[in-house]
């Protein structure tokens, strides 16, 4: 390409930047949660839980995904996001007791080491949600690079076998 192709280039993308912004994903919420928690289906009450998660406010996400539990027991997927719920808001025996409803095996495992964590550090006070996401982020790196020299161990292991 030359010079002109990589200025239209920039013209285009710089001109769609700056005039036609994309913006993140917003929750929005329209209705009664008072209505919903008491009529509302399985789907309106995850929705509405998951719209309290994503504002952290964990206590009215909590209520709805309990609601959730209470309305099926086939659906899981409210189940990660009550588990959270729980860690965050403070509530560490309930998240333990709710992990054996969980079905993904590494998430459980991300979990337990989450709250292995935050119970060696005390129960006397409730950690601020940006500790609770280091702790998180710091087991996320464990567990990859757990995973990452078992693998190197187990091919240095395959490459020195033989007769």
């Amino acid at each position: 390409m030359n010079y002109k192709n990589y200025f239209i280039t920039f013209f285009v993308l710089f001109h769609a930047a700056v005039f036609y912004p994309t913006y993140a994903q917003e929750y929005i919420f329209v209705g009664d949660p008072a209505i919903v928690i008491e009529e509302g289906t399985y789907k309106q009450n995850f929705n509405t839980g998951m719209y309290f998660y994503h504002k952290h406010q964990w206590e009215f996400a909590i209520e709805f995904f309990v609601r959730c539990s209470e309305l099926t027991r086939k659906k899981v997927k409210h189940v990660v996001p009550l588990i959270w719920s729980y860690i965050y808001e403070g509530e560490y025996s309930q998240a333990i007791s709710s992990i054996s409803n969980l079905k993904d095996m590494k998430e459980k495992r991300l979990i337990r080491l989450v709250l292995k964590e935050v119970n060696s550090r005390g129960k006397k006070k409730k950690l601020s949600k940006n500790v609770i996401d280091r702790i998180i982020v710091d087991k996320k790196d464990i567990i990859k690079r757990t995973r990452d020299n078992l693998i190197a161990m187990s091919k240095h292991e395959i490459i020195d076998y033989g007769p």
